[in-house]
């Protein structure tokens, strides 16, 4: 029998642990600075050496900037455009995901590779294209014209993930309901749609954040004060002083906090929708 060498396994499991929490330091230091940053009083932002946590919390900078700057604007039309997209793309992403999932046809293997190509296509590169057509519709400078510009923007990654998902869930499902007379629509809604939540929660998740924090097509298409997004609105808060640190650490940390809290609520969604997906048998 081989004999086990705990002592070296204890010590191998110890270098892992040590290493993760390294690189989990390292990663989270910036993001708990700015956060400490937002309630730091001002003297201690200057203060050498710098102190990671602050004396006493100073909320004050907060109140002042939600009575004298539309951040509340800028936030619900963050969440309008991003919940907009996750919507929308995801609706459409479902179904083509399902089509190219079950059904063989020539040149369906060309197709997924185009999807991911126009996914990996910066959206930047044809923003001339973008403006000009958003013009043309009246949709330039307006909160529809940003979800169905977002959306259109989201959908093929939605449909990248998606179909590998959608691959791990047996056809034998689909063939048993049809022999019970079900519908197309109503084994995408019924069957598929249920057993596929992770994976539409892990894409859901990244098209939250990538619309989110989209700032270059917002910052060209977007020019009224009340459709500004959240990250074009906090550039034009803190142009004015850009060295002011508590100011650019608060409107840092508004940005990060309802990215936070997606990913506190789907983070365990992550990892089962995309491993599901990725493998195939």
């Amino acid at each position: 029998m081989k004999r086990i060498n705990r002592p070296g396994r204890l010590a191998k499991l110890g270098l892992n642990h040590a290493v993760a929490l390294f690189a989990a330091f390292i990663f989270t230091y910036p993001v708990i600075w700015i956060l400490m940053a937002s309630i730091k009083p001002d003297v201690e932002i200057y203060r050498e050496p710098l102190r990671l946590f602050p004396s006493r919390i100073d909320v004050s900078i907060f109140q002042r900037i939600f009575q004298t700057q539309p951040i509340a604007h800028y936030l619900v039309n963050s969440l309008i455009y991003s919940l907009g997209a996750v919507v929308i793309s995801l609706a459409f992403a479902l179904f083509a995901s399902y089509g190219l999932s079950r059904h063989e046809f020539k040149g369906k293997q060309a197709t997924l590779i185009t999807i991911l190509m126009v996914q990996m296509i910066p959206a930047l590169v044809s923003i001339i294209p973008i403006y000009l057509l958003m013009q043309r519709l009246g949709l330039y400078d307006t909160r529809i014209g940003m979800v169905i510009l977002y959306s259109a923007i989201r959908i093929p990654w939605g449909v990248w993930i998606l179909v590998g998902f959608i691959d791990q869930i047996p056809k034998a499902l689909d063939e048993a309901a049809i022999v019970d007379g079900a519908s197309k629509f109503r084994i995408l809604w019924q069957i598929i749609f249920p057993l596929a939540l992770p994976g539409l929660a892990s894409a859901a998740i990244f098209t939250f954040v990538g619309t989110w924090n989209e700032f270059a097509i917002a910052s060209i298409v977007l020019r009224s004060s009340t459709n500004l997004s959240m990250p074009v609105g906090s550039m034009a808060m803190i142009a004015g002083d850009p060295n002011d640190w508590r100011m650019v650490s608060m409107t840092a940390t508004v940005n990060l906090l309802p990215v936070l809290a997606v990913f506190a609520l789907l983070q365990r969604h992550i990892i089962a929708g995309l491993t599901r997906g990725a493998v195939k048998e």
